[in-house]
């Protein structure tokens, strides 16, 4: 009974193509194996005295492995290959990518696993499996954050005016705003000239394809410089602060600065250059070159930079912020409206954005206290690793001044955060005892403000340097340009 069993069990195994390693197995280990293991080689069992069964000999089962490229790469110089192996014997395959291209991942069927050796540009397949595999192996395009830099310029449309910028973009989803636009900015010269700047600058409009991810934090490109470094906003807030803390009793327009009371302005010739932001020392991390005294946001920014981008710090380029104090209109005694102001909104809700910075010049009655030959000592033209939107850079990207307008959520620069509004570097007015700052509201996507005693979202800004870094991806947001070292 026991024997009939056995060979009942055994022409089963022939049918299905059961493989078995060559080992003993008592009859029920037999019939365990049998109907749990899926295999790819047929075997004969013969019966013994002590009531085992014994392989004697095997017949393989002859597997096809299949491999295509799943775009931009070569399978053995074709488009796809095949071969026949053995159940457990490996299968080769050289898949090489095209030129610009890089190993991204594989896939294959019938739960079968594959190893991609990125030097030799080698597929490995060891069939687990009695049906035919079909593995395809994806690559992804890489480049240089230079020749990243230079397609975005690529891309660049016309310049705007001014009626472009007052009802922002996208008011609608048939709205065609959207892409990349140019306008003069810095050149690359150490010495920054705002009369004669000489440079372009190609910036992000509206719902484009601009997602990064860079030091395992989510950005948008906000623009490539015209210095030639490209300039990233972190994808959300890190929370939410004050511009600046002082009493309300105090009569200081200064604390609208991102620093105050410098030692002298911060000017395009001689803008404030943030030291050491890298470093331990909580006291001196952040000083600038001109003295003064670091406003709160500011403090919280580089606070930040250490914790999360001190191992990135070669990798980022200083860069030029405008927290604009020149003088607008007003008095500077009295009610004093900043060139922001007169700028982005006026009297008419008008919008001519820019993306040069003035020097922080004072009116023509200033104020001994916060003045020093014609110039505010708060604010001005800075030379940071890390900082803020302009209220220019935020009207560029798509958000309104129109107070009756409305923008779509699929604005680049919307999300949702620790707080329904985002910090500008960009001081509005000051009134007797009252500082006040543009800032980006996220329900409406327009450009408001408000004082600088109140808490609102920190959107940190940095800029990268284009040798050394290397980037992946598409820029959408399901494949992100990827950006790693070199």
């Amino acid at each position: 009974m026991r024997e009939k069993r056995i060979e009942k069990e055994i022409k089963k195994a022939q049918k299905k193509g059961i493989y078995n390693p060559k080992i003993k197995l008592g009859i029920v280990g037999l019939i365990l194996v049998i109907g749990t293991v899926i295999g790819v080689s047929y075997a004969y069992y013969t019966k013994t005295a002590t009531d085992t069964l014994t392989i004697t000999r095997t017949v393989s089962k002859r597997i096809t492995v299949s491999v295509h490229s799943g775009g931009h790469g070569q399978v053995n110089s074709l488009d796809i290959a095949t071969q026949q192996t053995d159940y457990g014997t490996t299968a080769t395959f050289k898949v090489v990518p095209n030129e610009g291209y890089q190993y991204k991942s594989v896939s294959c069927d019938n739960n079968q696993s594959a190893t991609y050796n990125k030097t030799t540009n080698t597929l490995t397949v060891t069939p687990r499996t009695s049906k035919a595999v079909t593995c395809i192996v994806e690559f992804e395009r890489v480049r240089t954050l230079l020749e990243l830099a230079n397609e975005i310029k690529q891309k660049a449309s016309k310049e705007l005016s001014s009626n472009d910028f007052e009802n922002g973009c996208p008011t609608s989803a048939n709205d065609t705003c959207s892409g990349v636009y140019k306008m003069t900015d810095y050149s690359s010269s150490t010495s920054l000239n705002y009369n004669n700047p000489g440079g372009t600058s190609y910036y992000f409009r509206g719902d484009v394809n601009n997602h990064v991810k860079f030091a395992g934090q989510n950005w948008r490109i906000v623009r490539v410089n015209g210095d030639g470094t490209i300039r990233l906003v972190l994808d959300g807030d890190i929370g939410t602060s004050a511009f600046n803390n002082y009493s309300s009793n105090t009569f200081e327009r200064e604390y609208a600065g991102y620093t105050y009371g410098n030692s002298q302005p911060c000017t395009n010739s001689d803008p404030c250059q943030s030291m050491n932001v890298a470093t331990t020392n909580e006291e001196t991390r952040g000083k600038t070159d001109h003295g003064g005294t670091n406003s709160t946001i500011k403090k919280t920014l580089e606070t930040w930079y250490y914790n999360n981008l001190k191992n990135y710090d070669q990798y980022i380029e200083y860069g030029i912020y405008c927290n604009d104090t020149s003088f607008g209109s007003g008095n500077e005694t009295g009610v004093l409206y900043y060139e922001a102001y007169q700028r982005l909104r006026g009297t008419s809700n008008s919008a001519n954005p820019q993306l040069t910075c003035p020097d922080p010049t004072a009116g023509s009655n200033p104020s001994s206290s916060d003045t020093s030959n014609g110039y505010h000592t708060y604010g001005g033209v800075y030379k940071l690793k890390i900082g803020l939107l302009s209220a220019d850079e935020i009207v560029l990207a798509g958000f309104t001044t129109n107070s009756s307008g409305v923008v779509t959520t699929s604005n680049y620069l919307y999300y949702t955060g620790s707080s329904s509004y985002f910090w500008s570097s960009s001081p509005y007015y000051v009134m007797l005892n009252y500082a006040n700052v543009f800032r980006g509201s996220l329900d409406s996507r327009r450009l408001n403000y408000d004082s600088v005693t109140h808490s609102n979202g920190v959107r940190p800004v940095i800029n990268l340097k284009t040798i050394g870094l290397k980037a992946t991806g598409e820029g959408t947001k399901d494949e992100p340009f990827v950006i790693s070292i070199n």
